[in-house]
């Protein structure tokens, strides 16, 4: 397991992360996306919700399952500045579920938004694609 985190959306306090894992390669041989958290920052911890597409999740164990997580929490809570206390709901829906909708006119498409998105903050808190 290859885990790449990649922001998609952000807040002053909040965060929509893309989850892939560059060592399982898609239909066009790119990284595999297995899900994503959406975590909300507040005083004395960490919320939020992931989701693990259920094709991905279906080739792990328990143990493994354990362990992705734990490895994606990981890269959200050890951040300096960042509590180290987390309650995250996880669901592992199919991603035939998983359906974006939005009323922007000026985006032709979902992947015009996420590279929107994407852009490295002024901060320096994201390099190389992933959460730091």
């Amino acid at each position: 397991m290859n885990l790449k985190l990649r922001r998609s959306a952000r807040t002053p306090h909040s965060e929509e992360i893309s989850i892939f894992d560059a060592d399982v390669k898609d239909e066009n041989e790119e990284p595999m996306n297995i899900g994503k958290l959406d975590v909300h920052y507040v005083e004395d911890q960490i919320v939020g919700t992931l989701l693990v597409w259920a094709e991905y999740a279906g080739r792990l164990n328990a143990d493994q399952r354990t362990d992705l997580i734990d490895e994606i929490l990981d890269e959200v809570s050890e951040p300096l500045g960042v509590s180290a206390e987390y309650g995250i709901e996880v669901y592992y829906p199919r991603l035939e579920q998983h359906e974006f909708v939005s009323n922007y006119d000026e985006f032709e498409d979902e992947d015009d938004l996420i590279e929107e998105f994407e852009e490295e903050p002024a901060d320096g808190t994201e390099r190389d694609g992933r959460i730091h």
